[in-house]
């Protein structure tokens, strides 16, 4: 890692460990059982710099790279996935919209509470009818005076049932392409005609609270449209690329925490009168495990100094989201087949990170979206296009 990350950042690293054992660690078993954090820890980790490390100082962070986003996550996640995803879900994609695309009062009003801790945001784009196909909603937003009227469904939405601000994609109108006609609404809980549904009852992630989002003629000002009129769409996809790398950090961060769990079990388990990390299978696992990081790791940090260059990464992006999520499910299965019968049982960490490795094969794009996105690109490089 050494040669990944500079020294400020290696420093930021270190201090997230400390605070994510200490701190966050003994808190796990409640936010699991509760299906989300308690607001406090917010609040701790905006005290800590945690929140807002990428954000300018003028929008109340602290200035820095890209790839302290993914410092903070991969610590986070390595000990609270469920966590970790509440996270994403307010800085990366509430916060990070707000950053690109809000006018000075917006951020004032809507961002700065966030990265201090003492709001919650979330980002609506799923809908009942369908998930991959985000650039063709059913929620509309129809033009009324001096502002809209809302009106839609959004399901399967991080942070819904906690969220203080709910960023919304909606049709506004058509366009010559499918990239026109969309418009993002900031909506504010307390509005009259906006509610949320109960938390999902969910294999994984547990600790990170899910639902829908249901809006019924809710009324809203200009003031409330983020970006321009009928260019949400575009906005949306220019941001996938960045979100599907910061993904990776997520699922690095698991693995790790898969492979921590790994190699402390095979060093304390002793059969047939020999440790089991002496067994080559057992060290087939453990090699395969740490290949698979490694590898994901570097990638990781690699395309998020050239996002900060400005370049476009849109077919390694998928790349590491489709890679490195599928090595994340493969880890924490061999993870559990290493600690075998105690592995499945509730009351060790295995079973939690076995059942939380698999989301992010499905969240944020599944891995057969990537594929395809994989396979065009690669088209495009060598030169065949439609």
């Amino acid at each position: 890692m050494n040669d990944l990350l500079t020294d400020e950042e290696r420093s930021l690293q270190d201090s997230v460990r400390r605070f994510m054992l200490q701190e966050v660690e003994p808190l796990v078993p409640k936010m699991e059982a509760d299906g989300e954090p308690p607001r406090s820890l917010f609040k701790r980790f905006a005290e800590f710099g945690f929140l807002g490390t990428f954000f300018s100082e003028e929008d109340g962070g602290s200035g820095g790279s890209l790839a302290t986003r993914a410092i903070v996550s991969e610590e986070t996640a390595r000990v609270c996935a469920g966590l970790d995803l509440v996270l994403f879900a307010d800085v990366v994609l509430f916060g990070r919209a707000l950053m690109r695309c809000g006018t000075p009062a917006q951020k004032e009003k809507y961002l700065r509470p966030v990265l201090a801790g003492e709001k919650i945001g979330a980002m609506a784009i799923t809908e009942p009818g369908g998930g991959s196909d985000a650039l063709s909603p059913s929620t509309t937003a129809k033009a009324d005076g001096s502002g809209f009227v809302l009106k839609g469904q959004k399901t399967w939405i991080t942070n819904a049932p906690i969220a203080d601000f709910v960023l919304v994609i909606a049709r506004t109108g058509e366009g010559r392409s499918r990239l026109d006609g969309g418009t993002w609404f900031i909506v504010e809980r307390g509005m009259p005609g906006f509610t949320t549904g109960k938390p999902f009852d969910k294999l994984g992630m547990r600790s990170s609270p899910t639902g829908e989002v249901f809006l019924d003629d809710v009324q809203l000002r200009k003031e409330h449209v983020l970006g321009e009129v009928g260019q949400g769409f575009r906005s949306l996809v220019d941001s996938l690329d960045t979100e599907r790398v910061l993904v990776g950090a997520s699922t690095v961060g698991q693995a790790q925490g898969c492979l921590d769990e790994a190699v402390r079990y095979a060093n304390e388990r002793e059969v047939f009168g020999e440790m089991i990390r002496d067994y080559q299978l057992i060290q087939e696992k453990i090699a395969n495990m740490a290949t698979g990081i490694e590898m994901s790791r570097s990638m990781l940090y690699r395309l998020l100094r050239a996002i900060d260059r400005g370049e476009r990464v849109t077919r390694e992006a998928a790349i590491l989201k489709f890679f490195s999520s599928q090595m994340l499910t493969q880890s924490s299965s061999d993870m559990v087949q290493i600690w075998g019968g105690a592995g499945q049982l509730e009351a060790n960490k295995t079973a939690r990170f076995y059942r939380d490795g698999k989301h992010h094969e499905i969240g944020a794009g599944t891995n057969e979206i990537m594929k395809v996105l994989i396979a065009r690109e690669t088209y495009k490089e060598m030169g065949y296009r439609r």
